[in-house]
């Protein structure tokens, strides 16, 4: 096998670590500052994210994905790379600075302006500093990355926690954002070990850019199908409703951002390099969702099972409207984590053209749907959201992977078995949970992970549950050595 390879399978787990590190420190915020600030705070500065957030996408253009596929990039390419990134960065912050005004006219609240020329900032950073981590992704060093991502995000906090503690308000939300993108991007230009020359006129770009816009163009719908619930619920039910609705939001959705997102990085050129062994090409997509699914189900099925408990212990009292939200976004979380395998499949063979064919019509299905309901209440949106992945799952089961000349069955069936046990689990936790209502939310929490997780050991009774628990475990010992013997 080669070092490459090695490499790629040992830094897995320090790509992940990064990300639960930074996962851990979320958490922590979670907790902390709902206790500190106001449902409005949160739903304040969502309101701005929801829209503005669109330029993370476009700060990227795809262009770092199309690096990381491409097998050879030249020196030039990539410093061409560096300034395309720069100059959308620059564009991307001139736009949302010329927003703030409508920004505040839409949600008819004037405090939206100068939080968005505040975050405008961070696009900024993220554009100049892209190709950066794309060097560092190549060269397989995820221990740098995982430090910036973590000690940035740790500083963050700390300057977010010193203004809730001082009375900023929606104010340290903001900071925690802007310091968080400071000292991560600087890490990371400092660690490089490369820099940008002079843009070159004569270096083959149009592959990169072809790959990088289609990419770009999926990425923007796919961003607005799923952040479209944040405007709606903002605009029509105020930002106190959006507040709980965005925490729960961060307590669903994190784990697949946090998990499936960085992966991406890690799987996407395994897979690229394994596209010539069919055989080896196709176990990996298998192990892979397996691997995926039993990870990002278990932990969506246990918050969706205990949330009627987590949440005032997570949050604190006065949070329980959130409740409802959670279950909803945690049922479209699932599904999107059960066709995630499908998109690293299309991209490890650069076939952007058909992942963007294959989302499209699902996504502005799922938008439209998500207009029609809002008028009767908020949690009918994430059910919209949830219907619209489902939508997504099918188009790329059997619109997708068969154009793609991959059988269905690597993709779908290593999540069956994870699913139906992850559902009883969640059954079994709530109905403990229940009847242990009476008693302080905190008890009825762990009457309620007690009754998961004895579900999902007595599934080690029967033998297709122990083959899989056998080739994760397998899984896990393949990339510990392979990290070990590429160190």
């Amino acid at each position: 096998m080669a070092t490459g390879q090695r490499s790629a399978g040992g830094n897995a787990l320090l790509a992940l670590s990064g990300q639960w590190g930074r996962y851990a420190l979320q958490l922590l915020a979670l907790v902390v500052f709902s206790r500190l600030l106001t449902p409005a705070d949160f739903g304040l500065v969502a309101m701005v994210t929801a829209v503005v957030g669109i330029a993370y996408v476009v700060g990227d253009f795809g262009l770092s994905l199309a690096a990381l596929q491409a097998k050879e990039l030249t020196r030039g390419q990539r410093s061409n790379l560096f300034w395309w990134n720069a100059a959308i960065g620059i564009a991307v912050t001139v736009v949302v600075c010329i927003l703030a005004l409508p920004l505040a006219a839409l949600y008819d609240d004037i405090r939206v302006a100068p939080i968005t020329l505040a975050l405008s900032s961070v696009f900024l950073l993220n554009g100049l500093a892209v190709q950066f981590r794309t060097e560092l992704n190549r060269d397989l060093r995820f221990s740098v990355i995982a430090l910036a991502d973590v000690l940035g995000q740790a500083i963050g906090f700390a300057v977010a926690l010193v203004g809730a503690l001082i009375g900023w308000s929606y104010w340290a939300l903001v900071a925690m954002q802007v310091v968080a993108a400071i000292v991560t991007n600087v890490i990371l230009v400092a660690r490089a070990r490369w820099w940008p020359g002079l843009y070159r006129r004569g270096e083959q770009m149009r592959s990169l850019l072809v790959f990088g816009t289609n990419t770009f163009f999926t990425q923007v719908v796919n961003y607005i199908s799923t952040n479209i619930d944040q405007v709606l619920i903002g605009r029509v039910w105020g930002a106190a409703t959006l507040g709980y609705y965005n925490r729960a939001f961060q307590i669903a959705r994190i784990p697949a951002q946090q998990v499936a997102a960085p992966l991406t990085r890690v799987v996407l050129p395994y897979l690229s390099r394994r596209l010539e062994d069919r055989p080896a090409y196709l176990d990996a997509v298998k192990k892979t969702q397996l691997a995926l699914t039993t990870l990002l189900l278990s932990l969506l099925a246990f918050v969706a099972g205990t949330g009627d408990w987590l949440v005032p212990v997570v949050l604190g009292d006065g949070w329980h409207e959130a409740v409802p939200f959670l279950r909803a976004l945690c049922l479209a979380g699932a599904l999107q984590a059960i066709g995630y395998v499908s998109y690293w499949v299309l991209l490890s063979q650069g076939r952007t053209g058909l992942l963007f064919a294959t989302e499209f019509g699902a996504r502005v299905v799922m938008i439209g749907l998500m207009i029609a309901v809002v008028s009767l209440g908020p949690v009918w949106v994430a059910y919209a959201g949830a219907a619209g992945q489902l939508l997504i799952l099918l188009s790329a089961l059997f619109f997708a992977l068969p154009r793609a000349h991959v059988p269905i069955a690597p993709t779908i069936l290593p999540a069956v078995r994870p699913a139906v046990l992850f559902v009883l689990a969640a059954l079994a936790a709530w109905g403990a949970g229940t009847a242990a209502d009476a008693l302080p939310d905190l008890v009825a929490l762990i009457v309620s992970a007690a009754a998961f997780a004895a579900v999902s050991a007595a599934a080690l009774a029967l033998p297709p549950y122990r083959r899989d628990l056998g080739t994760l475990l397998a899984l896990v010992r393949r990339v510990r050595h392979r990290g070990e013997a590429a160190s």
